[in-house]
Order: structure tokens, then sequence, then C-alpha cells
């Protein structure tokens, strides 16, 4: 019987995702409040966002934001609110395009206005010199019979569609319930490039939830940022990620450039942070909002034959 907030999840076992379950088992035994409770939610929202395709990254970063419908409501005024003080028009918030004055002044804003959401921002860095889990044998690996109308897809795409989905569906059987409807949001262009794509992409996370839930959940909606209703109610929901997922990319950048230190070291700041990643990292380690903010790394054993992986998060454990 799950008496805490996270559910237990059977994942793959000796993968990146079995490890995951079994780190936020962990996490929501030992550390109070360190994930959030949103079961009594009627929908869920899931947006979703990466960073690191630039060759001088060392990794690539998925972040997940999951919110309840609820709380995304609450968030609205505050965000329409932000927009009238702070932009003149209807430019997009991102981590690449924070290089102008109005969007500087906005960042931190947005962010103080995200912390009030019930909810959860997880990352996940896998370092780009890690054997793909996705070569293995069915399930996760992609000679499974059931992904033969995704091979024509190009494997950059399916390399990046396949974590974040993975990561989608083990957050769902792990905090949601059963019953409640799913809005799932991507600004990824490459993985939902029309409405074609889009389609298959949504029987694709259908699939892939399978494997992690355990009960079934209500309707589920699949789209992207051109879902939008004209105020970039949407687009502004997947800053968040977005903006995490940069700040983290830098900070692995800048790391790698730097002195030799151990993958299990989190920087909070330091003197070489661009002044973006230094805010979005402090805001990052805030364990005392609503919203939850995890971060997992992974990289290569020594033999470059699996994975270790890294965990960081900012609760205290629990007396």
């Amino acid at each position: 019987m799950d008496l805490g907030r996270w559910r237990s999840v059977v994942a793959a076992p000796r993968t990146v995702f079995g490890l995951l379950a079994e780190e936020f088992a962990m996490m929501d035994q030992k550390y109070a409040n360190s994930l959030p409770d949103l079961r009594a939610s009627k929908t869920l929202l899931l947006g979703a966002d990466c960073s690191g395709e630039d060759s001088k990254a060392p990794y690539v970063v998925y972040s997940l934001l999951m919110t309840s419908i609820e709380a995304w409501a609450a968030w609205e005024p505050k965000r329409l609110q932000i927009r009238i003080e702070h932009f003149s028009d209807l430019r997009h918030m991102s981590f690449k395009k924070l290089n102008d004055k109005q969007s500087e002044r906005a960042l931190l804003p947005i962010l103080t206005a995200a912390d009030s959401l019930n909810g959860l921002v997880f990352s996940l860095a896998i370092s780009k010199q890690c054997p793909s889990v996705f070569a293995a044998s069915p399930p996760l690996g992609l000679k499974n019979s059931q992904l033969a109308a995704y091979h024509k897809w190009k494997p950059s795409v399916l390399d990046k569609a396949f974590p974040t989905l993975h990561l989608s569906g083990l957050l769902l059987a792990g905090l949601a319930e059963a019953g409640q409807d799913l809005l799932w949001f991507t600004d990824e262009h490459a993985i939902a490039a029309n409405d074609q794509r889009v389609i298959e992409l949504t029987k694709l996370f259908a699939w892939i939830s399978s494997l992690y839930l355990t009960f079934d959940m209500g309707k589920c909606r699949c789209g992207t940022s051109r879902c939008d209703n004209g105020t970039l109610q949407i687009e502004d929901l997947l800053a968040i990620p977005d903006l995490v997922a940069g700040a983290l990319s830098d900070q692995l950048v800048v790391s790698a450039n730097g002195p030799p230190m151990p993958s299990c070291v989190f920087w909070l700041h330091r003197g070489d942070f661009s002044e973006k990643t230094r805010r979005i990292t402090w805001w990052f380690s805030d364990a005392g909002q609503a919203l939850k903010r995890l971060v997992c790394i992974v990289d290569p054993t020594e033999d470059g034959r699996a994975n270790k992986v890294a965990w960081f998060h900012f609760h205290t454990q629990k007396p």
C-alpha cells in the first residue's frame, strides 16, 4: 500500500528509469514534502523541454514540469500581470532569448510566480558519452516490434523523444491517480513538427506510458505551443522547463571547461556563470516552495559499459 506521495513504480531493471523509480521512492520516504501531492486534481499538466543539442554541450538536459489544472488557473492572473508590467509585445520567454531588457526584467518575476505552482520540475542530464539505454533489447530498445511505425523518424528525433516520453510515463505512474485527465505539451519542434507528427507522438506517448502505469487514466491530449490561446499561455508554462534546462545545460558546459571535478558536484554559484544561469540556478535551489525541484545527472561508468546516476535535491532529511 502506498502511504506517501510516490506510488511504487516498476521500471525496466538496470536502466536509468529503474534507478529513478527507486530514487523517487527514497526521496518520498526520507524527505518531507520533497514531492507534490497531485492526486486530488481532475486534470494534470505536463510540459517538456530539452537543451544541449549544441555540439559544445557535454550533456543533453531533459526538463519536465508537472502540475495541476487548478494550480495553472491560479498562476494565470500572475502571468498575465507580469506580461502587462514587463513586456511591450508578445515576445517569447526562453533561455536562449534572455538577451533583451524586457526579458531580463521579467525573468525573476515569472520564476517567482511559478513558485506557487503545486507541482514538480524534474531535470535529467545525460552525458553524451553514455551508452544509449534505447540500444538495449525490448521493451526499451528500438527493435521492439511495436515501434516499427516510428522507424521512419530520424534517429536524432527518436533520441530526443524517447527520454522525454519515458520520464513522463514514470512521473505519471508515480504521482498521478486513476481517472485523472492529462494535458501534455512540448515546444520541441523536432518531435512535434506538424499535425501528423503530433498524432504519432500521442500514440507513442500512450504506449510508452503503459509500460509504467498500473492504473487507467482519463483522457490524454498531447499538443504544442501552437495550441496557445493567443496570450502565450502555453508558451509561458513551457518557459519554466525551458529556463531550467537551459541553465543546467549552461552550468554543465561551464563545469566541463573548468578544472576537473567529480560528476557528483552541483554548483549553486560560480564566478564564471552567466548572469541568467546564476539567477535561475539560485531560484532552482529553493526547496521551500510549492513547486518542487529535483535534478539527476547521468554519466558513464569508468569502463563505459553502463551508466551511473548522481541525484541532487535541496531538502532536509526527516528527523
